[in-house]
């Protein structure tokens, strides 16, 4: 299954996008990724004569065409560069749109001499517009994948975030951190005696704790190297500090949320921390970077899966065929589909099919699972079909 099917490229001819286009090579080489390169002149760049115009658009393009030959002679899938005129926020989001793409690798920009950040303006905005996962690449360092960091904050963006960050560090072997940090009362008021506030602030590192230890049952670390972190401070300058004290090479946030127990947005925290761009990070919003599209694939099985279960029940064996073979064109080795359609030639006394898709399953399950989880699958998914 392509996690990420396709991936955009929004590049700067004239910046410095080495070490862009190597993180969108490593990235597709893991997911065998199409990556689609695409350029837009400024408004400026229409003006004057056509022959000038002509000669801009072919410098341009055979500047891209190098890029592409570049992918190819990595055997990466591409296609002809896009070239766009006008805005470049609004053209890079509406290619990525028409285009369809996972994944958004982005380069960092320049700093703005009246700005006190570090991060380029169009890439803070691009990260701020975009509703497709955007991947920014920093250019300070050799990129890599082996050292992730994922702070959360127990909302649904940091969920996702953790997805994401769980399933990266599998597929590119790397080491995890996932990062929790509290805003301690500092301050004295009318309301906090001394005592209290040493008791209030032990209160919320207990429930951070607690909160943190209840939001990662939900999540697989089969075979991840990671650790989990607990801190009180400053939400953006732990995250920061964390990130140079461990020298992560990935920083994975989501937007919008809480930031520990005080209500913030988390998209002020997200700010904060990727203006600074301590290393190559990814932002999400309302899509998860690796997991949507599987989501929808289950979804979709799971649809065609009950309709067969019905159809088989009231005898309609070849609508039933039908729904079961239509799981299969998704997912190849949906077990549960596979015993049946055993199951339902059976009824209708093909034996070889039967014993044909009986075969499959146990082959499937062979190589995928051990004898005990065979046996439950199999009462799990047991016909009620007599």
């Amino acid at each position: 299954m392509k996690q990420l099917e396709k991936i955009l490229v929004p590049i700067d001819i004239n910046g410095d996008y080495s070490e862009q286009l190597n993180t969108a090579i490593k990235i597709a080489h893991v997911y065998n990724s199409e990556i689609i390169i695409v350029h837009v002149l400024s408004e400026e760049a229409g003006s004057g004569s056509i022959s000038m115009r002509k000669m801009l658009l072919d410098s341009v393009l055979e500047s891209l065409n190098k890029i592409n030959d570049t992918l190819k002679k990595e055997r990466i899938i591409t296609k002809d560069p896009i070239i766009k005129h006008g805005k470049l926020i609004e053209n890079i989001l509406k290619v990525a749109t028409k285009q369809d793409v996972n994944l958004i690798v982005a380069g960092s920009g320049y700093r703005l001499k009246d700005k006190g950040h570090k991060l380029g303006n169009n890439a803070e905005k691009l990260m701020r517009y975009s509703h497709i996962p955007v991947w920014v690449a920093t250019t300070k360092t050799e990129s890599k994948i082996s050292n992730i960091i994922c702070p959360v904050d127990f909302s649904e963006p940091a969920r996702g975030a953790l997805n994401n960050a769980i399933s990266l560090a599998g597929d590119f072997n790397a080491t995890l951190r996932v990062l929790g940090v509290v805003e301690p009362v500092l301050n004295l008021s009318p309301r906090y005696q001394l005592d209290d506030l040493e008791e209030e602030n032990t209160r919320r590192m207990q429930q951070l704790e607690k909160e943190m230890g209840d939001f990662l049952k939900d999540f697989d670390f089969a075979g991840i190297d990671y650790v989990v972190d607990i801190y009180a401070g400053n939400v953006p300058m732990t995250i920061l500090n964390m990130i140079k004290k461990h020298n992560h090479d990935l920083l994975i946030m989501g937007t919008t949320g809480r930031s520990g127990l005080k209500r913030v947005l988390m998209g002020s925290v997200t700010n904060k921390v990727t203006r600074e761009l301590p290393c190559s990070f990814i932002t999400t919003k309302s899509k998860d970077i690796l997991h949507l599209r599987f989501y929808n694939e289950v979804k979709e099985i799971e649809t065609h899966f009950k309709k067969g279960v019905k159809l088989a029940d009231k005898g309609e064996h070849k609508g039933a065929i039908r729904e079961f073979t239509a799981c299969l064109r998704i997912n190849t080795m949906y077990i549960p589909a596979i015993y049946k359609l055993s199951e339902v030639y059976k009824l209708m006394g093909d034996e070889a099919k039967a014993i044909y898709y009986d075969n499959m399953a146990k082959e499937l399950l062979t190589r995928l699972w051990d004898e005990k989880l065979e046996e439950k699958i199999r009462k799990h998914y047991k016909s009620s079909l007599k």
